[in-house]
């Protein structure tokens, strides 16, 4: 008798509603992503079904409603939803959506070098999207780079909604912060957890200036490769118990070739004050038109060691053309940051293998809530492009350009909240450390993008701990 199918089973000719599944796309915390046609018409163009993991979730009734309010060129837009049943009978949640090809945010520059100008027209395309939702009530609530994805001719695409939320519309947590990811969290914010932190029934309330202060974040560390310390927050400067943070850095002492227009607008939606960030469609006027004013020196590449000749500009010297550009370098908050990750992965290494010893056993998952990339591909054809709904399921990293990339290859950040079945803190064991509420083992020998089952925290990968699973491997399977 075969096994009975579930979301993460699918294959190949399957159908979900009218539509045929044609290959796997991709899995998160919450959902698995299929690339798939509309059964009754081969030849029509193919859409990203987004298939809920967890029976009735009800992040994706948020997505849908999201998507259906708000249309715009940078939105993808919802094609389908409906419900997938199991031979049970329970139902799942699917949402159909245009298929983007397309990198998420901070790879897509890594690999095409995008100039000052490209950055604003991605910046603009992004606010004018964060403009329409807001005029619809509407707020994403997780604004960051791997939820933004761009083409290769530098269209941009703001994707997962399975975060955001609207005026009126019910919590789906009782949590003091609303879903999202802290590193691009605005300092009012912060205050608030802060603040907040030990009491009951108080909750964050998210505004349009929380998504614009996200937005900064992103392009922040798109142009000088590092996030922005949290320490625009006045209030931790004064308080004896937290440690001050380090002053942020205008991103022109990071990246020389950030220009000015371009910097003053990040300054902008990074400001202290809420109000002085605007709105998206404020910020979306300011950058598209930046873009068109600026000179040649905005059509110079923001990475790479060297610069290409620009009419009107003067060239470096021949004794200076290779020397290294000054970008993508830390500053001394994110050099702060990897020393604390270097010193908690050591301890972390040195009780890892106390436990190991101690127990008597070698380290290897049994939990089979998490489908690996090997056993999720065999039999799927690769997908040329990408298909990136963040969080809530996948941002999948493989591209026509990249062929040689593997299909499942993610980077999913921890939750905000433990995963079903994940061991919640105060976490016990040797070797874990409690992040967001749940139980996480870090996986030493492995950096981010962590792949199938791992999870992102801070530039390191992490591995959920069930109640009855053990450490994972620190060594791929053998092919």
């Amino acid at each position: 008798m075969p096994d009975a199918l579930t979301p993460d089973s699918l294959r190949p000719g399957d159908m979900v509603g009218p539509w045929r599944i044609e290959g796997y796309a991709g899995r998160g915390t919450y959902g698995v992503v299929y690339r798939a046609r509309r059964a009754s018409r081969p030849g029509s163009v193919p859409v990203a079904l987004k298939l809920a993991l967890f029976a009735y979730d009800p992040r994706f009734l948020r997505e849908a409603e999201l998507l259906s309010r708000t249309h715009h060129p940078a939105i993808p837009e919802l094609v389908d939803r409906g419900w997938w049943h199991t031979d049970e009978g329970r139902g799942h949640p699917y949402l159909v959506m245009q298929w983007i090809e397309g990198r998420p945010l901070y790879e897509w520059a890594r690999v095409h070098e995008p100039t000052s100008r490209q950055v604003l027209q991605v910046v603009a395309q992004v606010a004018g999207g964060l403009a329409v939702l807001h005029m619809s009530g509407g707020l994403h609530r997780d604004v960051k780079g791997d939820n933004i994805l761009v083409e290769p001719e530098g269209r941009a695409f703001l994707m997962d909604f399975g975060s955001g939320t609207w005026a009126g519309a019910p919590p789906l947590t009782e949590s003091l912060m609303p879903p999202g990811t802290r590193e691009y969290r605005g300092p009012e914010a912060l205050r608030f957890q802060w603040k907040h932190l030990r009491e009951r029934g108080v909750h964050y309330e998210s505004r349009t200036y929380d998504d614009l202060y996200a937005l900064g974040v992103s392009a922040y560390r798109l142009v000088t490769g590092c996030y922005p310390p949290p320490g625009t927050d006045p209030e931790a400067r004064e308080d004896p118990i937290r440690e001050p943070p380090p002053p942020r850095e205008p991103p022109q002492a990071l990246n020389a070739r950030v220009i000015p227009e371009l910097a003053v607008l990040i300054e902008r939606m990074l400001a202290a004050g809420p109000e002085a960030r605007g709105s998206a469609r404020e910020i979306a006027e300011a950058a598209e038109l930046a873009a068109e004013r600026a000179g040649p020196e905005a059509d110079v590449p923001l990475v790479g060691r060297r610069q290409p000749p620009v009419a009107g500009v003067e060239q470096a010297s021949p004794e200076r053309e290779n020397a290294p550009v000054r970008v993508l370098t830390e500053s001394p908050g994110e050099r702060w940051r990897v020393r604390a990750r270097l010193l908690v992965a050591a301890v972390g290494l040195v009780l890892l293998m106390v436990g190991i010893c101690w127990r008597g056993d070698s380290p290897r998952v049994q939990s089979s809530q998490f489908v690996q990339a090997e056993e999720l591909d065999e039999g799927l054809e690769e997908d040329g492009g990408m298909v990136g709904v963040g969080d809530a399921s996948v941002t999948v990293r493989v591209t026509s350009e990249d062929s040689s990339a593997v299909p499942g290859a993610l980077t999913v950040q921890v939750p905000d909240e433990p995963l079903p079945g994940q061991m919640r803190a105060p976490c016990r064991r040797r070797g874990t450390v409690a992040i967001k509420g749940g139980c996480w083992i870090p996986w030493l020998t492995l950096t981010p993008p962590c792949g199938d089952g791992a999870y992102e925290w801070k530039g390191a990968c992490f591995w959920p701990i069930t109640e009855r699973a053990q450490p994972p491997p620190t060594s791929k399977k053998p092919q």
